[in-house]
């Protein structure tokens, strides 16, 4: 599937420095190495299956149809009519409708909408010259266009998984460290901490989901140039992308 080999992937902070930097400004007197390793335990743990969950494969497949869909060429990729017109907020709307029609768990569910909606958004902010979600259906249809080609669809793979992996640290994140506190005010504290690093848990997750990239265009191109990828090769790609992040979390998890 055209894999690329990717090795180790160097971060600009580990994921236990990430935790200590957290804790350390929190005033509470916490194992951060501990909270740490149970936080990356935990999405680990979820993630050795979740390829199988359908609400998971509904939102990963908006993505794949919104692609398709960008070309001139289109079609109703699973029978999804999305207009390369339509504004981030249209989209959101629509995905969510697709989603709740297509899940299995409502955690996962949920978690996956959410994560595929960030990842609409960045793109379309990452792509859009006005930095607005409201601009004219020229430029939206440009901005979606960009989707349409292997290069653009492992960009928004990994927004997606960058996304659905930062939520899942922060709950764990937020849950471990909250059960090592001794007082409310110690938690309170603690929580203040994680809200404001937000962006660097954000950023961690960014990181780690760049593996993902190693295969995702050449899936893309091989999947979606002639037809739609079917249920079983999505399932597929999902079983090998989380697979990689679980063992870039693995590797964190070690050092």
């Amino acid at each position: 599937m055209g894999h690329e080999r990717v090795g180790v992937l160097p971060k600009t902070q580990p994921w236990k420095g990430v935790v200590n930097q957290i804790t350390s400004f929190s005033g509470t007197e916490v194992d951060a190495s501990e909270i740490a390793s149970s936080t990356l335990a935990n999405v680990r743990s979820r993630f050795e299956s979740i390829q199988h969950d359908s609400g998971i494969k509904a939102a990963f497949k908006f993505l794949v149809a919104l692609s398709i869909s960008a070309r001139p060429d289109k079609t109703a990729p699973y029978g999804l009519q999305i207009s390369p017109a339509l504004s981030p907020l249209a989209l959101a709307k629509a995905l969510h409708q697709w989603v709740s029609s297509n899940r299995d768990s409502l955690e996962y569910a949920q978690l996956a909408q959410g994560a595929a909606s960030d990842a609409i958004a960045n793109w379309y902010s990452d792509h859009s010259s006005q930095k607005s979600l409201f601009q004219g259906e020229g430029e939206q249809t440009e901005i979606w266009s960009k989707t349409a080609t292997g290069a653009g669809f492992c960009e928004l793979s990994r927004l997606f998984f960058a996304k659905f992996t930062e939520r899942y640290l922060n709950y764990f994140l937020e849950r471990e460290a909250s059960a090592s506190c001794r007082t409310i005010e110690q938690r309170d504290s603690l929580q203040g901490q994680l809200r404001q690093h937000i962006d660097t848990i954000s950023k961690h997750a960014f990181e780690t989901a760049k593996i993902t990239q190693s295969f995702a265009a050449g899936w893309h191109n091989l999947h979606t140039k002639e037809s739609t990828p079917s249920d079983k090769e999505v399932e597929a790609f999902l079983a090998i992308a989380f697979g990689k992040i679980r063992e870039e979390l693995r590797r964190e998890g070690n050092k």
